[in-house]
């Protein structure tokens, strides 16, 4: 049994970036490479995701954006769950729970890292564990290979 680590994009990995055309254009946060790099490289190796809101924007402008920030290959591809694309958003515990069907995994060998309470205290309802940020994700981890 392994473990999947699904991230939210703006305020957590990225910021959005304005444009004159209004096309999505994100960033990266300066630490996020090296931890999503980190990830990568644990003894746990957790497979890697999104769950984001995304308002009406399609996959391949998504996928496009994440390509330019230079993240999108730091994520399984099949565990991008976007709310354009799923056609429901992270306000109900069915995307959560779809996240952690589509990693094939438990929820609670799932852990959803977001900076919004509101969108943890859902996670947690859909039985994923949750962190506040991308740095405090050792710490869940670190606790779910004690058996915590």
């Amino acid at each position: 049994m392994s473990i999947a680590v699904f991230f939210d994009l703006g305020d957590t990995l990225v910021t959005s970036v304005p444009t004159p055309d209004n096309s999505l254009q994100l960033k990266a946060l300066p630490f996020v490479p090296q931890i999503l790099d980190k990830l990568k490289q644990t003894a746990a190796a957790p497979r890697l995701g999104v769950i984001s809101n995304t308002g009406s924007l399609s996959l391949a402008n998504i996928r496009d954006a994440l390509a330019k920030a230079k993240l999108l290959d730091f994520f399984d591809q099949d565990l991008l769950l976007f709310s354009s694309v799923e056609g429901i958003d992270k306000k109900h515990k069915e995307l959560f729970e779809r996240a952690a069907k589509r990693a094939g995994e438990p929820a609670n060998r799932c852990v959803y890292v977001g900076e919004d309470e509101a969108e943890r205290k859902v996670a947690d309802s859909a039985g994923l564990r949750t962190s506040f940020h991308a740095l405090h994700v050792f710490h869940v981890l670190d606790l779910m290979m004690q058996g915590k």
